[in-house]
């Protein structure tokens, strides 16, 4: 889908994928609680995550919700901070550098 003239979906787009770069960086290091989630391994967040990237880079709307789905309050990816002892840079990802894009 090409971007529209006055349409903010590209730049939102850039942005989410900026975070879920992120999020990436951090569960590329360290070791990470997924117990609270769905997830058999890190390895699959990451994937997730990655493949979500991808399909939000191709605009697709299905991947924007789907990943505003786990940065919920409770979602997996807020449980796996919580539980990994990240809370306080989820705090600031979420509430702080990308907040715009989820208001």
């Amino acid at each position: 889908m090409a971007p529209v003239i006055g349409d903010n979906r590209s730049m939102d787009g850039a942005r989410l994928r900026d975070l879920i770069s992120d999020l990436l960086s951090i569960l590329r290091t360290g070791d990470h609680d997924i117990l609270w989630t769905r997830y058999d391994s890190v390895e699959d967040v990451i994937t997730e995550l990655e493949q979500l990237r991808d399909r939000i880079k191709d605009g697709d709307p299905d991947a924007r919700q789907r990943l505003r789905f786990l940065c919920l309050p409770t979602g997996a990816i807020d449980e796996i901070a919580i539980s990994s002892g990240w809370a306080g840079a989820w705090v600031e990802l979420i509430d702080g550098k990308y907040r715009s894009v989820f208001a």
